[in-house]
């Protein structure tokens, strides 16, 4: 079990890349968390934004917490501590009882082709979305 996971929280990365993108992508980085495509931008924008230049989300995490409220965002993530920092995070801000922004809902699609909606997944789990531009180009 991941320092995450003992949160008793679940990771996603989320990108704009396609699910196809994604299980290539998945399997060649050895990802312990699944990834989701937003292909159609809707998740970004509701959440990280986008990268009009490279057609890609902004990179950011934004901690939800199991009443779907947003807990802590992240948009200054270093990519070889973002494990470490979300883990952190989640220990700092979880145990919170300050009233924050609700969680915009979604519908987004993993590499196996589960859906998942976040009003779903935060009943029974603490959801972290981990934004990230693109799978650099594979697909």
């Amino acid at each position: 079990m991941s320092e995450i996971e003992a949160t008793g929280s679940v990771l996603f990365g989320v990108s704009v890349d396609s699910v196809e993108s994604h299980k290539r992508f998945r399997a060649e980085q050895k990802f312990g968390f699944s990834l989701l495509a937003d292909t159609e931008f809707e998740v970004s924008n509701q959440y990280s934004g986008i990268i009009e230049s490279f057609n890609a989300s902004k990179r950011a995490t934004f901690i939800i917490d199991k009443a779907g409220y947003i807990r802590a965002i992240d948009t200054d993530v270093n990519v070889k501590t973002h494990g470490a920092d979300v883990a952190a995070l989640l220990k700092e801000v979880l145990p919170s009882i300050e009233v924050g922004q609700r969680a915009p809902d979604f519908i987004a699609t993993d590499g196996t082709g589960k859906t998942h909606q976040l009003s779903e997944l935060h009943q029974e789990k603490n959801v972290v979305l981990a934004f990230y531009p693109r799978d650099f180009g594979r697909g």
